[in-house]
């Protein structure tokens, strides 16, 4: 099955999404700039978790309030939330700094940006891997669990888990599986990563061009972590290519008074280790619903990937948009100036009806939201829920950007939800609009709306969904709806041979206008005996109070 969610909303001035200078995105579709906010921004927008820690976002959306409980989150601090857990561990604290460290480890990152961080992470002395990762609730807490039992059943492959040599070799492995480095030079400097960053980092970094840019990383309770391996993999990678002489000398063996200053080699591999890695990644959380919908995808052998079972479109303005420019002053309330601005500065901004555009594939969301012993009632509830606090925060949830200087919190004024059954061959609508719409007229008190940019916008979706369904034999539940249902019907035109207008017919009888009717529509469509009003505030997992 297969579920499509298609929006009209019209947003007044806004700068809701920006570009590197700080301009509202754009793109050229139809042969004409049309405004339009990234897929990406749509999607944090609709999961929005919340953060305490910052003062701009501490408040979570509409989706992760309701669907408390179920929401992960995407972080870098995972070795910092598993050292909380350590703390309340059976595994003896001399063994917690090096779980910790290995937690560092299990995710590298292919960042191109990498070396680009931001202050407050500078400043944020928390242990963190090199990569986000959308983590499940709880996570952190069944991994130590996971561990805690690994311990005792599989001691080997734990010790050689732990050792904090052998995951810093595997972290540069990741790092170098993506370079142009073939497997000898690789395997090279896999080998000798760890003796490179005890004993030959400051060698290294001034061997390199761009070394003098680089100061030596701190250690990580004594040991290297993700920045050592970050410099290793890139500078080794670099000199290969240009200066073979420092290669072969960095890559040499160890010496004596090196080996001496490392202590033991690293352990050779146990058999089992993919059994136990295995193990670690079932603790993933399996009910956190935004990993179910948007997917997830990590370097790490310790983190299953998720196909995501949502796609999202780029929303794109229906009509043609040239953005403006707002010079705005400040005026220093205790400046003796007696006149002018204290502050000069300006800021771009546009206004857009887009069309915005959602496919989810419910048997790929039920697959993501099972687990091993998964009760399957429940599960299919749980996506049922999903999808219907999706589409209300599709609906109701907004973009942030420069929120507080245009306030353009704008509702939608049509909501198409199509459900198709047979078949999973999904449909853009975006073509309705490749022609931009324009502004005809003014509209009739009371009469049905093709005239406004609203109006055109709806009435071209209305055209175009109707010839594409006839076109091609769809077969499909629509759900129309609309606050203004008078206004915007979701009429087409009947047309004769040469496409002449005839008389106007509805695209679908079944419309709605409050957006809980349509829910409830769509929830009783999708799972046969289903009341939203029974499953939408449904209790909350043990999950809540993790």
């Amino acid at each position: 099955m297969l579920i499509e969610i298609h929006i009209i909303q019209n947003h007044s001035p806004s700068n809701l999404n920006r570009d590197d200078l700080g301009a509202p995105k754009t793109c050229v579709f139809g042969g004409v700039t049309r405004a339009r906010i990234s897929s990406q921004c749509l999607k944090r927008s609709i999961r929005n978790p919340g953060n305490p820690e910052d003062i701009h976002n501490r408040g979570a959306g509409l989706f992760a309030t309701t669907m408390a409980g179920h929401v992960g989150v995407r972080t870098k601090f995972f070795p910092w939330l598993v050292e909380q857990e350590l703390a309340r561990s059976t595994i003896p604290r001399e063994e917690h700094s090096r779980i910790v460290l290995a937690a560092t480890h299990i995710a590298t990152s292919q960042d191109r940006e990498a070396k680009q961080t931001s202050a407050a992470e500078r400043g944020d002395a928390r242990p963190k891997t090199a990569q986000l990762i959308h983590l499940g609730p709880g996570h952190a807490k069944y991994y130590v669990q996971r561990l805690t039992e690994l311990r005792d059943k599989r001691r080997d492959q734990y010790d050689f888990f732990l050792n904090p040599r052998v995951s810093f070799e595997e972290l540069v492995g990741g790092l170098l599986a993506e370079s142009t480095l073939e497997e000898g030079p690789r395997k090279s400097v896999q080998k000798a990563a760890w003796v490179i960053a005890k004993c030959r980092m400051a060698q290294m970094l001034k061997a390199s061009k761009e070394g003098e840019a680089e100061s030596e990383p701190e250690l990580i309770d004594g040991q290297p972590g993700p920045e050592h391996a970050r410099l290793v993999a890139e500078i080794l990678c670099e000199l290969h290519s240009s200066d073979q002489s420092w290669f072969k000398e960095l890559t040499n063996r160890a010496t004596h008074e090196e080996k001496t200053r490392i202590g033991q080699d690293a352990p050779s591999k146990p058999k089992g280790m993919e059994e136990f890695m295995g193990a670690l990644k079932d603790v993933t959380h399996l009910d956190a619903v935004d990993i179910a919908l948007f997917g997830r995808m990590t370097t790490s052998d310790a983190f299953e990937d998720v196909e995501a079972a949502i796609q999202v479109a780029h929303a794109i303005s229906t009509h043609a948009v040239v953005n403006e420019v707002d010079y705005f002053t400040a005026v220093d309330d205790l400046g003796k100036s007696g006149g002018g601005a204290g502050h000069v500065d300006e800021a771009m901004f546009n206004s857009a009806c887009f069309y915005k555009y959602f496919s989810l594939d419910w048997d790929q969301l039920l697959r993501n939201l099972k687990g091993p012993e998964a009760d399957e009632r429940q599960v299919e509830v749980l996506a049922v829920r999903t999808i219907g606090h999706f589409l209300e925060a599709a609906a109701l949830s907004n973009p942030s950007g420069k929120q507080n200087s245009f306030a353009a919190n704008c509702e939608p004024c049509g909501i198409l939800v199509e459900i198709k059954t047979n078949g999973k061959i999904p449909t853009s609508y975006a073509n309705a609009f490749a022609e931009p719409v324009e502004r005809i007229g003014k509209p009739d008190d009371d009469a049905p709306d093709e005239q406004s940019l609203e109006g055109r916008s709806v009435a071209c979706l209305a055209d175009h969904v109707q010839s594409m369904r006839k076109a091609y034999g769809t077969e499909s539940t629509l759900l129309w709806y609309s606050p203004k249902l008078w206004r915007f019907p979701l009429r087409y035109w009947q047309r004769d041979e040469d496409g002449r207008r005839q008389v106007p017919a509805l695209v679908t009888g079944r419309r709605f206008t409050t957006l809980d009717g349509l829910v409830e529509a769509l929830v009783g469509d999708v799972l046969p005996g289903c009341l939203w009003a029974e499953v939408k505030t449904a209790e909350r997992t043990t999950a809540a109070e993790d």
